[in-house]
């Protein structure tokens, strides 16, 4: 089969995490699933709440003839009012349903947050420690966000509220320095998944213009679902 030379150079140069979890699918077949450990993909190893199937068999037995149409592209008004309460109640901000869009998981919260931020050339900062200085010495003209994760994957590290905050009056100074503003994206898919009283700071406080793209695929062991978000800090200028 003869297909074009743009998906062609796509393929060859596929993630590598993916390539791994299609291998560790082989491996599996091969050699019984209980023979190997899939580090790849990050699939949860624990089935969803027993709530949730009560839950999702109750939806479709009293689903009307027009509940599986379209939906607005943005997602159901009413699936997200109840991201945007959850998320007022975490960020302590008035979060509306407004500033919430459905995606199909974190990865494609990621995808729209940065198709519609970027130009060709923009470039996006990312950081393990929130080394405050090494950002700082990383911030170019072409800069245009920086990206987070926390908890990370794979270092486990929960970002502390001073330094987010440190991190936000980092972004607002040199916004002002470049004449441009610069984001900060959080992506949190594991943002419930701490342990011995660990509290995880939310960034809508500690910066104005930011985004948080998040999923249900870690927490409610729900990654086969592709039920994520983008959430806009109601304070943004955009």
């Amino acid at each position: 089969m003869t297909i074009s030379k743009k998906v062609a150079e796509v393929l060859t140069r596929s993630s590598w995490i993916r390539r791994m979890f299609e291998e560790g699918a082989r491996l599996k077949a091969l050699h019984g699933a209980e023979k190997v450990f899939d580090f790849s993909l990050g699939n949860p190893n624990l089935s969803p709440p027993a709530e949730f199937r009560q839950v999702a068999r109750a939806i479709l037995d009293k689903a009307g003839a027009h509940d599986h149409v379209y939906m607005p592209n943005a997602g159901y008004p009413f699936v997200r009012q109840r991201v945007a309460e959850t998320l007022a109640r975490q960020e302590g901000l008035p979060v509306t349903a407004e500033e919430v869009i459905m995606t199909c998981g974190a990865a494609g919260a990621l995808n729209i947050i940065l198709k519609a931020l970027l130009d060709p050339g923009d470039e996006i900062i990312t950081d393990f420690t929130l080394d405050l200085d090494a950002l700082a010495a990383a911030i170019t003209p072409r800069t245009r966000a920086v990206l987070i994760n926390s908890p990370n994957n794979p270092t486990g590290q929960v970002y502390p509220a001073e330094s987010l905050k440190a991190l936000g009056a980092l972004l607002a100074s040199r916004s002002r320095e470049l004449g441009r503003t610069l984001y900060l994206i959080s992506d949190e898919p594991y943002r419930r998944i701490v342990f011995d009283g660990v509290s995880v700071p939310g960034i809508f406080d500690s910066y104005r213009n930011s985004l948080i793209a998040n999923s249900y695929s870690k927490d409610l062991s729900l990654a086969g679902e592709r039920i994520g978000y983008v959430a806009v800090n109601p304070q943004a200028e955009f």
